[in-house]
């Protein structure tokens, strides 16, 4: 008996210009879009976790019982002797959390102003994010008298820094009140804190009494009235 054979039948080189076609078309449109989306990712990303790590900083305060301070840093710098190992390492541009204790105690490793954490903005998804050039001209980086120590004043001058009590509550110098409520409020906003991807800007307000932040929308450069 003659066994009836299956016919399989391939794509034409016509079938394969036309795909190729359609998929260069998709991509060509697609891109652009998924780049301009990529782009704010991480200014949104950034503004989420200044949020988690203010309340890391208020858990930490409470659960100790001692003043922390949160310390921007607008550039990279070096810690000599902050890690563990006692090695340099590096922080900035972003956040820092340290501890203080005016009584250390004798034969420990606990210092007067200890770190403990960092948010670091380099390499976020999306590009690296930064302190807007405004809100570093404008940001005020005196001390914080009556809630920090002199040694803490001293060490920190020159940055921004929110001073974070025991009972949770944050000192926020020139504190701005009131939350960014949507991107209907640009182009004058002004809030405690400012953040950038050279090409958009994420505007971060901090409540003193609960520590919720509150951010606005990922804003074009036209939006807003930065440089």
């Amino acid at each position: 008996m003659k066994r009836q054979g299956s016919h399989k039948r391939g794509f034409t080189l016509m079938e394969l210009l036309v795909v190729i076609a359609i998929v260069a078309m998709l991509v060509t449109v697609m891109v652009p879009v998924m780049l301009k989306f990529m782009k704010g990712r991480g200014l949104s990303m950034s503004g989420n976790n200044i949020g988690g790590f203010i309340a890391f900083a208020r858990s930490e305060a409470m659960n100790t019982r001692q003043t922390h301070v949160i310390v921007c840093y607008t550039q990279e710098e070096e810690l000599p002797g902050q890690s563990e190992a006692g090695l340099a390492f590096h922080v900035g541009p972003g956040l820092a959390l340290y501890r203080l204790n005016a009584n250390p105690a004798p034969g420990t490793d606990e210092q007067e102003i200890n770190y403990v954490k960092q948010l670091d903005f380099r390499g976020q998804i999306g590009g690296d994010v930064e302190f807007a050039p405004r809100w570093i001209a404008e940001a005020p980086t005196g001390p914080i008298d009556n809630y920090l120590s002199d040694a803490a004043n001293t060490r920190f001058n020159g940055k921004y820094k929110v001073a974070v009590l025991a009972d949770g509550r944050l000192i926020i110098p020139q504190d701005k009140p009131g939350y960014v409520l949507d991107s209907g409020e640009t182009m004058n906003l002004n809030t405690d804190l400012i953040l950038t991807d050279n090409d958009r800007f994420v505007y971060i307000d901090l409540n003193p009494t609960t520590g919720a932040v509150k951010r606005s929308l990922v804003l074009d450069r036209e939006e807003v009235s930065e440089p």
